[in-house]
């Protein structure tokens, strides 16, 4: 069996390929060529530990994932896990990958998929909300898919963005890295806009003056009381797009707004129907992507990154 770790991920990353496989899952999900049922989620504490399985064509995966919101104070990262790939015709286990690297490189993937579908292909100023190690992975996918020049980073904790910067640096020397004092001059300064943290309120300006025309990437409200979208932009919106429809389920950012009779269901739409050309949108305006993402994901990823390992004979293979 292969073992994928941290280093073997990172090293098999292609962001534009991993982009391409994102929306070639989404297009799967609209079609129904799948299994998949609902993710089983234990929380203890203020913790969260997740069960996702999922199966398609010559494969099947299933991520066990913990999330720590607490872990930063602790130096350590907020998602644990693994996913274990296996041969779909005969059951056998054929690979184990590091889930907290997986789901980061897959979520940074379908967000740089929104980014792709729902922003103007000139747009090169980026705002990001959260400087932990989603963050950073949201914005190199995101650098992949327009030609950003100006990046704009805010965090509870400016020590951490001064380090994150710093890494940064190396991987786009190119771009320009700005550390800002508050969320206006973020919000101001930026047109693409991805909030990466785990915040219960608002993490955005209430002000519909300075979210006009921004395009915003929300990935992380995962739970009904976790927030990091005011009220005031869906009054800007004529769509909300979502990675997957029981994002309604899931996220406060959707169930909030719904409830107060700001967003109506009708106008939640998956990502994977504008892809397909079933809806239009005007780019130039105030667009939201919302993701709170599935096990297909992961298993689209994995099979992914197993097959690429195998063609260069990479990782690590061990009797099991």
């Amino acid at each position: 069996m292969l073992v994928l770790n941290e280093s073997s991920l990172a090293q098999l990353t292609d962001w534009t390929a991993l982009i391409d496989q994102m929306i070639k899952t989404m297009i799967v999900y609209e079609n129904g060529d799948f299994v998949m049922p609902d993710r089983v989620s234990m929380g203890f504490a203020n913790n969260t530990l997740l069960l996702m399985p999922a199966q398609s064509g010559k494969y099947f995966s299933t991520k066990l994932v913990s999330l720590f919101p607490e872990n930063p104070s602790r130096n350590e990262p907020v998602i644990k896990g693994m996913v274990l790939l296996n041969n779909a015709e005969t059951g056998q286990p054929l690979a184990i990958l590091n889930g907290a690297k997986l789901t980061a490189i897959r979520t940074a993937a379908v967000s740089a998929a929104g980014i792709r579908y729902t922003t103007p292909g000139d747009v090169s100023s980026l705002g990001l909300i959260g400087a932990g190690v989603q963050g950073m992975h949201q914005v190199l996918a995101a650098c992949v898919v327009r030609p950003i020049r100006n990046i704009y980073i805010l965090d509870k904790i400016p020590e951490r963005a001064n380090s994150f910067i710093a890494c940064l640096r190396s991987s786009l020397p190119e771009v320009q890295m700005h550390l800002v004092s508050s969320v206006e001059e973020l919000t101001e300064k930026s047109q693409v806009i991805i909030t990466a943290t785990n915040s219960n309120k608002p993490v955005l300006p209430d002000d519909a003056s300075l979210l006009l025309n921004k395009h915003i990437i929300a990935i992380g409200s995962y739970k009904p009381q976790m927030r990091e979208i005011p009220d005031v932009l869906f009054t800007l919106l004529d769509h909300c797009f979502v990675d997957v429809p029981f994002a309604l389920e899931e996220s406060g950012d959707l169930i909030h707004p719904i409830e107060m009779g700001l967003l109506l269901q009708k106008q939640v739409t998956p990502l994977g129907a504008l892809i397909r050309g079933k809806v239009q949108i005007d780019i130039a305006g105030t667009t939201l992507f919302k993701s709170v993402g599935m096990a297909l994901f992961d298993l689209f990823t994995s099979q992914w990154f197993f097959e690429k390992a195998m063609r260069l004979d990479a990782g690590e293979q061990v009797s099991f």
